[in-house]
């Protein structure tokens, strides 16, 4: 389940649960103060009519630029195309956009088919990019800050308007040759955008990005009309030293953008309905992008950041392997889910604590592998002990009829015997029958693990030892028997049903010796490996009392379905003069597996 949702969001099947998931931790967050050092003059739909046409008349912008330019702001951001020149009215505009210093105008460069060309007055170091990134779910999330245009890095309308106000605190932009070199002010380097950040998967990360880090606030600009400005309604002291950005506000001309992480937006709170929060003006943005700049290097307001790519999939894995904990620690399934829903919310307040300090980190796919990889596992889990729970059940009910039945019977025999070889016998065999039981339990309970953790020579060696010192007639014959060497077993890569096949298919063979095997006199045990084939092999050389039926019982079935659950073949033959060999092969099922790990390092 982990793998799965690490799977998920390597292939972006999670990218757009994860932007929901950020756009509402950035709504959520604290609210903030309302931005002061910007200003936006948005022109709405009573601005137009009140000039009476739209695009805005040559000479009402001059007469807008020259008022707002004796209130002496520091900057000045003309959110307006304003590239054709035919105007009758241009000639006191031209002069204002040569001789403002403080203007910053726009042009729409980097879209071939959507190019807009800046006012023609204004000289290059004054005309920055208004082009925007739009996440395919068709909101905004990044601002654009450099990006290379026929050649030439062009900086974006809202670092340029924030290096001319930062400029006078004696606090200049710093950029390298590339337009995807780090962007510093001062001490402070603006967090660049990669194509992997944060929950994007494979994004176009051209050029310099930021992620964009809106304003926290219901209404988070002071916004003044084309009308106050011209009827001198305005305080000069609103606009003085700030930043001032001129843009439509009208919703009749279509210049918004859609957005799911702002508390509040011009719209909003013009029809006073939060529900029209994801419409956002253009103007707006370039505020919330500038804002974002000139706060961070004042006022240390967080930027947002994100984890490397590495740091991100073991959060996630973590939080897999920490329901994996949950599931098998907790028995009830009521506990697993109350443990996981408490867990969920632990999670969902860290990720709304690291947004509120400006880190992004993975939710959805850390919820999903907590709450996936936990719930599989309880589930699984209680299966288990509801399957341990009835074997136990089966194997006390087999026991207690072999004790009520074929025991209490042999009790009744041993009662009625003196004391004869037999007697002797039957009584070893009575307390072997009666020890079956614990031997069994425990075997069932640990058993499993023991097949898991033990190296394979290391349990068939323990298995050989437990089985030739039994007390059986094939055994007492034997004069040599050759100590086994189950080393070439040791990379032998088996399951731990296989394991256990195994060494049951040893003792059977090796039992079968001791009781079938008359007058053995030599015991081997013969492992060989070659060319990823194993094999197992028991040899004697005893008279063998169970020639007739050897090739029906129990033993040989088990020996013949381990064959063929292996892929292998199982081979029981008669040795001349005398004796029987037991051989297993098989075939390494892992193998093709190490082949290709070898071969890719």
């Amino acid at each position: 389940m982990i793998a799965c949702v690490v799977v998920a969001r390597l292939t972006g099947s999670l990218q757009v649960l994860e932007w929901m998931a950020f756009d509402q931790g950035l709504r959520s967050r604290p609210v903030e103060a309302m931005e002061t050092q910007i200003v936006i003059v948005g022109i709405n739909e009573n601005d137009i009519k009140m000039v009476g046409k739209y695009p805005i008349p040559d000479q009402t912008l001059a007469n807008l630029l020259q008022t707002l330019q004796s209130y002496q702001p520091r900057a000045i951001g003309l959110d307006i195309f304003r590239d054709l020149t035919t105007g009758l009215s241009r000639t006191e505009l031209t002069q204002i956009l040569s001789n403002s210093s403080n203007l910053v105008g726009i042009e729409m460069a980097l879209n071939p088919n959507l190019t807009v060309k800046p006012p023609p007055e204004l000289p290059f170091e004054r005309i920055g990019v208004a082009d925007v990134v739009i996440d395919p779910d068709g909101k905004l999330r990044r601002s654009l800050l450099a990006s290379k245009v026929d050649g030439k890095t062009r900086y974006s309308f809202a670092l340029l308007l924030a290096a001319l106000y930062l400029k006078p605190q004696g606090i200049a932009l710093q950029h390298g040759s590339r337009a995807s070199d780090p962007i510093q002010f001062s001490a402070l380097t603006l967090p660049r955008f990669l194509k992997n950040t944060g929950g994007y998967v494979n994004a176009a990360s051209g050029g310099n990005q930021v992620l964009l880090n809106f304003r926290a606030a219901p209404q988070p600009f002071t916004i003044v009309s084309l009308s106050d400005v011209l009827s001198n309604k305005v305080p000069p002291n609103l606009i003085r030293d700030r930043i001032v950005l001129i843009g439509m506000t009208a919703t009749s001309v279509n210049d918004t953008f859609m957005t799911s992480a702002t508390k509040g937006t011009v719209l909003a709170n013009t029809l006073n309905d939060l529900n029209q929060y994801e419409l956002i003006y253009g103007v707006e943005y370039q505020a919330h992008a500038t804002s974002q700049i000139i706060n961070a290097v004042l006022n240390q307001r967080p930027l947002l950041y994100t984890w490397l790519e590495g740091w991100e999939y073991i959060w996630i894995v973590s939080w897999g392997l920490f329901g994996i904990a949950l599931g098998l620690v907790l028995q009830s399934p009521w506990k697993t889910l109350l443990s996981l829903a408490m867990s969920s919310m632990g999670l969902i307040l860290i990720y709304y604590g690291a947004i509120v300090l400006g880190w992004w980190i993975p939710l959805v796919p850390a919820l999903l592998s907590l709450g996936a990889a936990g719930l599989t596992t309880s589930f699984f889990d209680r299966d288990s002990r509801v399957l341990l729970e009835q074997r136990s059940l089966m194997l006390k009910r087999t026991y207690d009829a072999v004790h009520n039945g074929p025991l209490q019977t042999l009790a009744a025999i041993l009662r009625n015997l003196d004391e004869t070889p037999l007697r002797s016998q039957l009584a070893s065999l009575n307390q072997e029958l009666r020890s079956v039981y614990e031997s069994m339990k425990q075997e069932l309970l640990s058993g499993e693990s023991r097949y898991i953790q033990m190296p394979l020579p290391e349990l068939l060696y323990q298995i050989y030892e437990e089985t030739i010192q039994r007390d059986l007639p094939g055994f007492a014959s034997l004069q040599v028997c050759i100590p086994p060497n189950f080393d070439s077993l040791k990379d032998c890569d088996l399951t731990s049903e296989h394991k256990q096949g195994l060494c049951i298919f040893l003792q059977e063979a090796l039992c079968n010796v001791g009781k079938h095997a008359i007058t053995a006199s030599r015991l081997d045990v013969v492992c060989t490996h070659q060319q990823n084939q194993w094999s197992l092999q028991i040899l004697d050389d005893g008279m063998n009392d169970h020639h007739k039926d050897a090739h029906n019982g129990r033993g040989t079935e088990q020996a013949k379905e381990l064959a063929r659950s292996l892929g292998g073949h199982f081979d029981r033959q008669f040795r001349s003069p005398q004796g029987i060999a037991c051989k297993l092969t098989w075939r390494d099922a892992q193998s093709w597996r190490k082949r290709l790990s070898h071969l890719f390092g």
